[in-house]
This record gives C-alpha cells, sequence and structure tokens, in this order.
C-alpha cells in the first residue's frame, strides 16, 4: 500500500491585517528616538543595567536563572532586583534578590528610581526582573523618556531583554517601550521555543511575530534576535519543585545544607543538552553577561 505523503503547512500571512498591540498609556509623552545602532554592541568591562520584561510566564525567570549561574561561575559581580507584583518567585532560587516593600504601583516606580540612581553612583551590574505585570519601568520611562541615554550618560550600559512567546500579543511590552522611546543600543529579543508547539519548527511557530512590524523596526534598529532553547516542560517543574540550580540537577549534586535526589539519567542528559545549547544560542550576547 502507497504511503500519504507528509504534507509541511506554510501559512500564508501575506497581506494579513496586522494586529496592534501596545499597553495603555500612563501618560502622553513624546517619543524620543535613538538613532539606528549597530547589533550586538560589545560591553566587555561595562557596568550594565539589564530591565527583563515580557508577558507572565515567558520565561524571565528561567533565563534570569540561568544568567545568574553564568555569572556566578564567570566570577562575576552583579546584583539582582525583582518586580513582579504578583509573582517575585526568582528569589526562591538565587539569594539576595532585592525587591520594593509593597505592590502599589507608584511606590514600586518610586523605588526603581531609587535602585536606578544607586546603580549610577555605585556602578554595580544589575539585572531587573521587571515581571509580566509590573508597570513601574513603564512608569518610570514616561516621566523620563531619555531613560536610556541617561544610563548611558552616567557610564553604565542599559540592556533590554524581551522574553516572547509565538503570539503576537507576546509583542505588547516591546510595542510599548519601542514607541515610548526606550531604546538601548543593546536589546535583545529571546524568542522561547518552549512556549512553541515543539512539533512545529521554530521559525514557522514565531513566524507572526517575526514579521509583525514592532519586532521589525526593532531589528531593523539593531537588535539581537536570540532563541531560548526548548526544554522539557516535566523537567523544568522537577527543578523547581527541587529548588536547584541548573548545573546541580545535571551534575546530580544536593545544595549546599540541604539532600535532593537526583534527576533521572535521562533528564540530566536533557538539562546537559539545554544548558549547551543555551551557551549556543546566547553567544552573540556574551560580553552584555554580568
Amino acid at each position: 500500500m502507497a504511503r500519504k505523503p507528509t504534507l509541511t503547512v506554510v501559512e500564508n500571512l501575506d497581506g494579513e491585517e496586522e494586529i496592534d498591540h501596545a499597553m495603555p498609556p500612563a501618560s502622553v509623552v513624546p517619543a524620543v528616538r535613538s538613532p539606528a545602532r549597530s547589533p550586538a554592541p560589545d560591553l566587555t568591562g561595562k557596568p550594565k543595567l539589564w530591565f527583563v520584561s515580557g508577558p507572565g510566564r515567558s520565561g524571565k525567570t528561567t533565563y534570569l536563572r540561568w544568567v545568574a549561574e553564568q555569572a556566578s561561575n564567570r566570577g562575576g559581580d552583579y546584583a539582582l532586583a525583582a518586580m513582579d507584583p504578583a509573582n517575585r518567585s526568582l528569589k526562591n532560587y538565587v539569594e539576595d534578590v532585592a525587591e520594593p516593600p509593597t505592590n502599589d504601583a507608584a511606590a514600586v516606580t518610586k523605588w526603581l528610581e531609587g535602585l536606578v540612581e544607586q546603580v549610577l553612583r555605585e556602578k554595580i551590574t544589575t539585572l531587573v526582573d521587571c515581571g509580566g505585570g509590573d508597570t513601574a519601568l513603564y512608569r518610570l520611562v514616561s516621566a523620563v523618556p531619555s531613560l536610556a541615554d541617561d544610563i548611558v550618560t552616567a557610564g553604565v550600559a542599559p540592556v533590554a531583554i524581551y522574553l516572547l512567546g509565538p503570539r503576537t500579543d507576546d509583542l505588547a511590552v516591546l510595542t510599548t517601550f519601542e514607541r515610548a522611546g526606550f531604546q538601548p543600543a543593546a536589546t535583545a529579543l529571546v524568542l522561547n521555543v518552549g512556549l512553541a508547539d515543539p512539533t512545529v519548527e521554530r521559525e514557522a511557530s514565531f513566524s507572526r511575530v517575526r514579521r509583525h512590524s514592532t519586532y521589525r523596526a526593532a531589528i531593523d534598529r539593531g537588535a539581537v534576535e536570540l532563541w531560548m532553547p526548548w526544554l522539557d516542560r516535566a523537567v523544568v517543574g522537577d527543578i523547581e519543585a527541587k529548588r536547584v540550580s541548573f548545573v546541580q540537577a545535571r551534575d546530580a549534586v544536593s545544595p549546599e545544607g540541604r539532600t535532593v535526589a537526583p534527576l533521572g539519567p535521562f533528564n540530566r542528559a536533557r538539562i546537559r543538552l539545554w544548558l549547551d545549547a543555551m551557551a549556543t544560542e546566547m553567544a552573540p550576547i556574551t560580553s552584555w553577561l554580568p
């Protein structure tokens, strides 16, 4: 019996009306657009201020955990902060995470302003998890549209990291900040393959996002496109439940002062492959890491 041919369906998006995605404005401010810059600027030796944004459950905490582990392995000196009003889970995996003492929007914005001032004053490389429901950074950008340039003038390199899934709705945060003029030269658009259908090629899964005018405009001005590799969600859940680092999970090592049952050999192999893939995919921004 002849076998039916396998068909690869490629969706034709030519001519389709594009839907706008953006958060409602906090106030009416003129957009301050930065000139086009070269992609992947070299930030070696510079203090950096990272702002990691994206919708809820887009992989921000997982990504920041990986960055923190890489920084620790490199002997990097850095600080961490988390501002999500509903979920500040980063502290479950990394020590000494700074957090605002309240969820009040105005108070958190004031806290963020103080944090930025401290970073600029003391030149401390800092990673800020802006969270899926946070509006503090947007409020600060609305009040100070030249924020990115002001950070540069103070001798610190601003870094904008956007975690994105395959839904065009996930572009809302990027759209909002790009329109507000917050356009650091060091901007990365991280496409999280773990949020897509694993049976579909990643380029097909993210075709709508990558064709969107907001995304294309960010790439055209110098933003770097990165892919966050797929990791089985059951493995991620097991690591989170055990409160271990990726390296500890890979090497079957318990955290100091605790005894944790190791993952099975196949899951450890999956983590090893994921860590290797992350190192490869994030290589273009190695100099941005603490």
